[in-house]
């Protein structure tokens, strides 16, 4: 089979990276085309040597910005799908990629876990043949197809990851011994109500009782703020999830990571103030806490750091992995082929 995978984000690519080279194992043809975004290009070249990219329209965030954007990938889809003609075509939420590939009569699978974004979600479950989601994303559909498990077990389930205590060493930490944490810009559509402080009154709460925070900072004009009172990691990293591995917990205002935090085994404090079905699991089974006011999200920072807090909910998490979800990769690849 010809299949084409479209990439729209850099987290897709770790969605799809270990589907990619099974597939192409197989012996299938497989194709990738991108947005221009960000480090996408550079990510890819990086990822995927040997592998030839399409670049199908360039991100834009504006308000004015993105009908353009949405229509220029629209033809520059039409054309290119006239002349590559795959069997399939898959992505991430990525209406576009279906719309297009309907009207050429290529059959399209989507990806999503995002049912609080009303607009791409309706628009992916109308489109594409089938729209694959978390069993925790509600709704009724002959096309919207449920799994037992989470996007993040695709790259992170122990059949596909393990971490590394040489990355850790590498950057001079040492496992339990510091606190991870990750602020995402307030720029997306999906973060703009986030607080102007961000985590900033944490992380000096932590540096005043001596903890060690080590920062992923997405909006690098706000360093100086940080700077004194945390470790700011130099992205792109080798393996931030080793990092996050080895932590004694985690905070985060982006949703993404805090499920990434809380399946590695590392209870996370998400402070986003996003409702998501997705995360709402790991709520209930308590390993990320969903809290929004200062003075308990500090009470909750205490509590974590006893260590027994993560012994706890790492083997909790480990036996719901082994026990009850599923690994993600099989659901994409099975997918893909049954279409």
């Amino acid at each position: 089979m010809k299949i084409l995978f479209d990439i729209i984000h850099l987290a897709h690519l770790n969605f799809f990276k270990n589907t990619i080279y099974t597939l192409k194992k197989q012996g299938h043809d497989v194709k990738i085309s991108y947005l221009d975004r960000g480090k996408i290009e550079k990510v890819l070249t990086k990822e995927f040597p040997g592998f030839s990219f399409r670049k199908i329209g360039k991100y834009s965030n504006t308000s004015l910005g993105k009908p353009w954007m949405i229509f220029k990938r629209f033809l520059l889809f039409t054309k290119y799908l006239l002349k590559e003609k795959p069997d399939i075509t898959t992505g991430v939420g990525d209406f576009i990629l279906a719309f297009s590939s309907r009207l050429q009569g290529i059959p399209s699978v989507l990806f999503y876990d995002d049912y609080e974004f009303k607009i791409n979600f309706n628009l992916s479950l109308l489109f594409a043949n089938k729209l694959i989601v978390p069993d925790s994303i509600p709704g009724k559909s002959r096309k919207l197809v449920k799994y037992h498990g989470f996007k993040e077990l695709a790259y992170l389930h122990p059949e596909a990851y393990g971490p590394s205590k040489e990355i850790i060493s590498k950057i001079s930490l040492k496992e339990n011994d510091y606190v991870f944490a990750r602020e995402v810009a307030g720029i997306s559509m999906n973060y703009t109500g986030l607080k102007k402080e961000g985590l900033l009154p944490f992380i000096k709460y932590l540096h005043s009782k001596k903890i060690k925070v080590v920062l992923s900072l997405e909006d690098k004009s706000r360093r100086q703020y940080y700077e004194p009172y945390c470790t700011i990691l130099e992205e792109p990293l080798e393996d931030i999830y080793s990092i996050m591995s080895y932590a004694r917990f985690s905070l985060s205002s982006g949703d993404s990571m805090a499920r990434e935090s809380a399946l590695l085994g590392v209870p996370c404090v998400y402070t986003g103030g996003r409702h998501m079905k997705v995360n709402e699991p790991f709520i209930a089974w308590g390993g990320i806490f969903k809290i929004e006011k200062e003075e308990e999200i500090i009470k909750k920072i205490d509590e974590l750091l006893n260590p027994e807090a993560k012994q706890e909910w790492a083997l909790k998490i480990k036996r719901k992995i082994k026990d009850e979800l599923v690994n993600t990769n099989r659901v994409i690849n099975g997918s893909l082929l049954k279409i």
